[in-house]
């Protein structure tokens, strides 16, 4: 027989790479659901509180702290255990003075202590553009979301990064990804690097485009375009 609905749990053996738990405290682990991000680049809010964060002891205490609405992921009450949360994903637990911002540190997804002021700031990656009806233009972000801009407020490409208030959503600013810009690479071999573009090697035929960035610590690196994400000067992992 078909299976009904979602699957709603994976083995922790088999858990994707990029979450960070411990592979052999239990058989299985709460998978998140699919939609703002992809299954195998986030973790459920379950496994954030209880297995990453460590805020609660087990399932129950940690549902409990969700159906309170105590956890606010980019600025909304968040009370379903299996809401995905992933890169660039700001977490706050007001009562607790708690605020992170989810990024891939040492191949792992990792929550990154920030301010209640930076928390107040979400970095979406423009992954794509499209016109809409009535002449408008529709921007797609790296976490599933998407803004509507007049035609005329279309400063934006593909790889830039926008600056979404917290929890109006509005756009309060951008960075370019061009020369010069700091760049977070969250994918490939050099994944949790800060570094500066040099440039952007573009290649022939379907190739992907190629980034060359030189990291603070002076190494040069290639990797995709598709890794680096444009951050802000003071940006911090």
């Amino acid at each position: 027989m078909a299976g009904h609905g979602r699957k709603r749990h994976f083995k922790r053996l088999a858990a994707p790479k990029l979450v960070s738990i411990g592979r052999k405290k239990a058989r299985y682990l709460r998978a998140p659901f699919a939609g703002r991000h992809k299954k195998g680049e986030a973790f459920s809010l379950l496994v954030l509180l209880r297995d990453v964060l460590k805020l609660a002891r087990d399932r129950g205490e940690a549902k409990r702290v969700l159906s309170g609405g105590m956890v606010l992921v980019d600025g909304a009450a968040r009370r379903d255990e299996a809401f995905p949360v992933g890169l660039m994903d700001t977490v706050s637990i007001p009562e607790q003075g708690l605020h992170f911002r989810i990024v891939v540190a040492n191949g792992k997804l990792s929550p990154a202590v920030i301010s209640e002021k930076e928390a107040g700031v979400k970095l979406c990656k423009v992954v794509g553009k499209s016109l809409v009806r009535g002449g408008k233009i529709q921007l797609s972000f790296h976490d599933g979301r998407s803004h509507i801009i007049e035609r005329e407020e279309d400063r934006f490409s593909l790889g830039d990064t926008v600056k979404l208030s917290i929890p109006g959503q509005k756009i309060s600013g951008f960075i370019k990804l061009e020369k010069g810009a700091r760049c977070y690479i969250h994918l490939g071999k050099h994944a949790g690097k800060l570094a500066k573009l040099d440039g952007l090697l573009e290649r022939a035929g379907s190739t992907a485009t190629d980034a060359s960035l030189t990291a603070d610590a002076g190494e040069k690196l290639i990797t995709r375009k598709n890794y680096v994400f444009a951050v802000e000067d003071d940006f911090k992992l």
